[in-house]
């Protein structure tokens, strides 16, 4: 994510935890106020994919609104502010309530605010759990249904796939695909044209978020959201495809290389973490959003990956 506009939006985030939570006492002394919240976050959009599906795009994140049958699907209500005016957006398309809430994954910035639909069923993937039972923010979710590997939901006449492939951005990284309408949408494994910021990349896992896009970059896809942009073009995902590939093949080249000059030994090679992420360039990319400030860390990242799964 842009990383102004992930300021913008933990900004967001902590005044609706503020109001619902009671007084905020951060450890930190507090920043200086920010700029009113209209100057900050343009109003939302709702773009029309299919014939009842949609994506609403408000306070730098997207959901994926399913309508068919008398039933609503939508994915990652983020925080109450956000999920109220996406609720008001809804009942501009439709009278019919929201009956199920998808979550891309555990992250507090997509989880919050699923009250707001009182009646609608919470589905996240099984490790989504351990994670909100260690919040100390207190605006996670009750989960109403997990899944493992696979799961369809149904809504109408449209189906709903959701597939676990693998850590990427967090544990419970759960991929949303409607195969009829060709339309995928994945949470913060990607920006276009840019490299996720440093400050985000901590819970990222960088072989598995490769492994997910190239996956997934296989399938048939018209529409590709990612989390906080409001574009869906799939050239953004499969560019960043490539990044991945070309990033771990330059980092893994490098480990090989350390390894067979140290006789095979992997801890010969940890002088890596020293050199490599201020040294590695990918010229291909220096025109990307945040190449200079991030991809150092991007590079330590996947040193990491590589090492040891993490």
């Amino acid at each position: 994510m842009n990383g102004k506009l992930k300021v913008a939006l933990l900004v967001c985030f902590v005044a609706v935890l503020s109001t619902s939570l009671g007084a905020y006492s951060p450890k930190q002394p507090p920043s200086p106020p920010a700029p009113a919240a209209s100057q900050q976050i343009p109003p939302p959009t709702v773009t029309m994919l299919a014939d009842g599906v949609y994506h609403y795009f408000g306070f730098f994140t997207s959901s994926l609104v399913v309508i068919s049958g008398g039933e609503v699907l939508i994915t990652d209500t983020s925080n109450p502010l956000r999920a109220q005016s996406l609720k008001e957006e809804i009942a501009k398309l439709t009278d019919s309530p929201v009956t199920t809430i998808v979550l891309t994954h555990e992250h507090y910035d997509h989880v919050g605010g699923t009250g707001v639909f009182e009646d609608a069923t919470v589905v996240c993937h099984r490790n989504c759990q351990p994670v909100f039972d260690l919040s100390s923010l207190g605006d996670v979710p009750t989960v109403d249904e997990t899944f493992d590997d696979f799961m369809e939901v149904r809504v109408g006449d449209k189906v709903v796939e959701l597939h676990y492939l693998g850590p990427g951005d967090g544990d419970a990284t759960t991929v949303i695909y409607m195969p009829a309408e060709q339309i995928i949408v994945t949470a913060d494994m990607y920006e276009p044209r840019a490299l996720t910021h440093k400050n985000w990349v901590d819970d990222k896992n960088f072989t598995g978020t490769r492994r997910i896009l190239n996956t997934i970059s296989g399938w048939d896809i018209e529409h590709a959201i990612n989390a906080h942009s409001p574009g869906t073009d799939p050239m953004d995902l499969h560019e960043n495809v490539e990044y991945y590939n070309d990033l771990y093949d330059a980092v893994k080249a490098a480990v090989d290389e350390a390894m067979s000059q140290a006789g095979g030994s992997i801890f010969a090679a940890y002088g890596l973490f020293d050199t490599l992420p201020q040294t590695l360039e990918l010229e291909k990319y220096r025109s990307w959003g945040e190449y200079d400030s991030s991809l150092p860390r991007h590079v330590e990242r996947m040193l990491l990956a590589i090492y040891h799964g993490d």
